[in-house]
């Protein structure tokens, strides 16, 4: 089962990454490029349980690792080239939840993947970005996009 669910995330991302129109939003102190896919920002139909209807989106996002300095690195990210994201977010809270990620090498080449298992979300499995962080910048470019897309 477990096997089915790496195949069923890293697929999922696979083919979304594919039709992609990444746009770089945000650049982390450790020198990593995040992008959201601009053409994955859509409206959500996962309710969440303990919330009204509110409006949640669900987007693509891309982690660009910068190259090791060193073959020797003792990073647990050595090796890995990139990584695909897919967040559940709440533009209401700037919040998100992780639904899906797919490690990759130098030459896409899956080295981990995962997606959630949890048939029904509450609140409390967002988590609340802060300001000024990357995770923030995100979610509120996601919100922009979103909101500048639906006025179209």
């Amino acid at each position: 089962m477990k096997r089915l669910a790496m195949i069923v995330a890293s697929s999922t991302l696979a083919i979304g990454a594919q039709a992609a129109n990444w746009s770089t939003v945000a650049e982390s102190q450790t020198g990593s490029i995040f992008s959201l896919d601009l053409d994955s920002i859509e409206r959500s139909d996962i309710n969440i349980l303990d919330e009204k209807q509110v409006d949640n989106i669900t987007v693509a996002i891309r982690r660009a690792y910068p190259a090791p300095k060193s073959v020797a690195s003792d990073s647990k990210e050595s090796g890995i080239h990139h990584s695909d994201q897919q967040w559940l977010i709440s533009c209401k809270d700037a919040s998100y939840y992780r639904r899906a990620y797919v490690y990759y090498t130098a030459d896409n080449k899956v080295i981990k993947s995962w997606q959630s298992d949890k048939p029904l979300l509450t609140s409390r499995d967002f988590k609340i970005t802060s300001p000024k962080t990357v995770s923030r910048i995100l979610t509120e470019q996601a919100c922009k996009n979103y909101e500048q897309a639906k006025t179209k």
